[in-house]
């Protein structure tokens, strides 16, 4: 059993933001087929408002108000508020099932909803934030409400609320393929990348063709490793986003990743016409180029990648693949190493943390863990095109605090049981400590061999700070 526990970096910054379509909008819960439970009301004209609001196709409406139907047919002004010609005519399509006289709250949400979506469409999310939330104060278990609020969280960037809104209107319509997408969105826009891609196939397990969930996978598949599933992904949405370049990148990456190295170079060159101040773009096209033999040309794209992103140390190996290792930058007063061990505790006062280890188990040297990390790495090493670079920034910017092993007991052979503590700087990497430790985890399943995952990532406190175990 490896278990690794993973300091949160030192200076830990957020790399990747959300990607801006041409236009959001078509971003947004883009469908063609869906199945609806049927144990949700008729829409009254607010639900189906801010449903309408939240941004489905028109063949979403017609799916979803076939079977939910409504209780009041939608009037001029209703229907004038959705100008897509074909939106309309589903919207003119529709008949009520039943009658129902709204409550007074209710109507007085409805008012408000539609000043917000007036104010939304043009471009006043604080205005339309304002009538959402006093909307919502009248009819708090309204789903559609919560999830077309949410979309409008999304459009101004306001990230952890579009969050906190699609969660909220899951709970009260937990079938609902838009929130899941765009809770996918949301989460992908936190690089909450693991549960973005399952919040993402959730809504394509409920609604097939739901694009918004498809760029959410393309985008968080990439950056955790998973390139022959993204493939697909960024396939089918390349062409409903065509100004969206940035997939032509993640595009370039999965297909040099994979192997297919001049389809790759392609898109990765198309990408740098648009976007030429982009250093993980030039990087990749000299990963492509290197892995083609061209020496030189990989080199320049190397140095490109480091001038445009200089404390970057996985494109500082790559551009400089001679230079000597000397271990991390220098820091002045106490260092991430400077830990001691009284009997079976160990404390670090730079990070200011004390872990207690098994009874009885023995600590390596600090050679012997560097040792048995470099047989770990070579047993999960999965062919990575970037992984020399990798390896070499790691023992520059990583720190291994504390390696342990179980003893042998007796004539017994030796259990293999081992605890790792290592910081790690994440500040060039696009990803959670989380999602790090869940991809860490992958790559022992990609793998094979020996090492077996065991269970799910869990977080710990110790010492008042956040540790992510992994148990293999």
């Amino acid at each position: 059993m490896v278990t690794r526990l993973l300091l949160p970096g030192i200076g830990t910054a957020l790399l990747f933001s959300i990607l801006s379509c041409s236009s959001l909008q078509d971003c947004f819960a883009q469908t063609s087929s869906h199945t609806v439970p049927s144990n949700q009301p008729a829409f009254d004209q607010l639900e189906l408002f801010a449903f309408c609001a939240g941004g489905p196709t028109d063949s979403y409406v017609v799916q979803v108000v076939r079977e939910r139907g409504t209780t009041f047919t939608p009037d001029s002004t209703f229907i004038a508020s959705f100008p897509t010609t074909s939106f309309q005519s589903v919207l003119k399509s529709i008949r009520p099932r039943t009658s129902e006289n709204p409550s007074q709250s209710r109507q007085q949400a409805y008012q408000l909803l539609r000043q917000a979506w007036d104010a939304q469409q043009n471009g006043r999310y604080a205005t339309a934030d304002q009538n959402y939330r006093k909307a919502l104060q009248l009819v708090p278990q309204s789903a559609t409400l919560h999830s077309a609020y949410a979309d409008n969280l999304l459009l101004s960037n306001n990230y952890p609320q579009a969050e906190a809104e699609a969660r909220q209107s899951l709970q009260l319509w937990p079938e609902n393929a838009d929130a899941h997408a765009m809770l996918a969105l949301s989460l992908t826009a936190q690089k909450q990348l693991v549960e973005a891609e399952a919040e993402s196939r959730e809504a394509l397990r409920i609604f097939p063709q739901h694009h918004s969930a498809m760029l959410a996978l393309a985008v968080s598949l990439p950056h955790l490793h998973k390139f022959n599933e993204a493939i697909p992904f960024l396939q089918k949405i390349m062409p409903v986003v065509p100004n969206l370049a940035e997939l032509r990148k993640l595009m370039g990456i999965s297909l040099i990743e994979t192997g297919e190295v001049d389809a790759g170079l392609d898109q990765l060159n198309s990408y740098l016409k648009a976007v030429p101040a982009d250093a993980e773009g030039h990087y990749y096209l000299g990963v492509g180029l290197r892995m083609k033999g061209s020496s030189a040309e990989a080199h320049e794209q190397f140095l490109e990648a480091t001038r445009q992103q200089p404390n970057n140390p996985q494109y500082e190996v790559a551009a400089h693949p001679d230079a000597a290792v000397s271990g991390a930058s220098p820091i002045l007063g106490p260092k991430p190493e400077d830990g001691t061990v009284s009997g079976n505790t160990y404390s670090n006062r730079f990070f200011g943390f004390t872990y207690q280890f098994p009874t009885g188990w023995a600590v390596l040297s600090v050679e012997a863990a560097r040792g048995m990390s470099e047989i770990g790495g070579n047993i999960i090493s999965t062919g990575d095109p970037t992984e020399q670079d990798v390896k070499k920034a790691a023992r520059t910017e990583g720190h291994q605090l504390l390696y342990v092993m179980e003893g042998r007991a007796g004539n017994q052979p030796i259990s293999g049981k081992t605890v790792m503590v290592d910081a790690l700087e994440m500040q060039p990497a696009p990803i959670t400590a989380e999602s790090y430790v869940k991809a860490l985890g992958q790559r022992f399943i990609q793998k094979g061999g020996p090492l077996e995952v065991k269970g799910s990532p869990e977080e710990r406190a110790i010492g008042g700070r956040t540790f992510w175990k992994q148990g293999s």
